[in-house]
């Protein structure tokens, strides 16, 4: 009884590996190693989202906001508080792929002297106080970290000048209307931070002691620091 059994269930277990011997093997699909390595393409939204590169200045601005100190030289009818020590701050724009924009600000100058030869005779100390607020138009060329720069437009300036000697004083002061021009050269340091350097002048302006005009046009050279933002 055993030998028959075992007969047929060997035959078909070698009919089996038989089979399987005989059946083709599955096509392997080769794998470039140079298409694996390649890195998958972003999509226009993941590039934007990146930072520029360094150096890249081309994106728009809001503004910039820059304070300047520097010397101030006024006319010699001032003398001798005629070269004040300048300040002031000013808010610009000029948006990339454009050259024109505009400009506001405000600028203050300040000379104390002590123990003047004053006009009338006696010593006495003198002291001049001049603030001013602008507005205008701004050109400026350079699409990387360098901007040379133009502004021209109109300005009010007020004068206010002190005397005192002997525990008397005596206060004078005016305003006026005229118009002011600058020309500069502003240097990014970073796309957050800038530096710059400028000459400006005033035209048409006048300050009045007593009744007697004085011309308070002035010329000055400051430089600048400032955030981009």
């Amino acid at each position: 009884m055993l030998g028959p059994l075992r007969t047929p269930a060997a035959c078909a277990l070698a009919a089996l590996l038989a089979g399987c011997a005989a059946a083709p093997p599955h096509p392997r699909v080769p794998v470039s190693l140079s298409a694996a390595a390649q890195p998958t393409a972003q999509s226009p939204a993941q590039s934007t989202a990146q930072s520029p590169a360094p150096g890249d200045y081309s994106r728009p601005t809001s503004g910039r906001l820059t304070s300047t100190f520097g010397q101030r030289q006024l006319d010699g009818d001032f003398a001798p508080t005629d070269e004040p020590q300048a300040f002031g701050v000013e808010f610009s724009r000029v948006t990339s792929g454009n050259t024109l924009g505009f400009e506001l600000g405000l600028q203050f100058a300040d000379d104390r002297v002590r123990g003047a030869r004053l006009s009338g005779g006696g010593i006495g100390n003198l002291e001049l106080f001049q603030s001013e607020f602008y507005a205008g138009l701004r050109a400026q060329a350079g699409t990387g970290p360098l901007h040379p720069y133009l502004g021209a437009g109109a300005t009010w300036v007020t004068s206010e000048t002190r005397v005192s000697s002997g525990g008397l004083q005596a206060r004078e002061s005016s305003g006026d209307l005229g118009a002011y021009g600058h020309a500069g050269l502003l240097f990014e340091v970073s796309r957050s931070v800038h530096l710059s350097i400028e000459g400006r002048m005033t035209f048409f302006t006048d300050h009045s002691i007593d009744g007697t005009s004085f011309d308070s046009d002035y010329s000055q050279v400051t430089i600048g620091v400032g955030a981009t933002y």
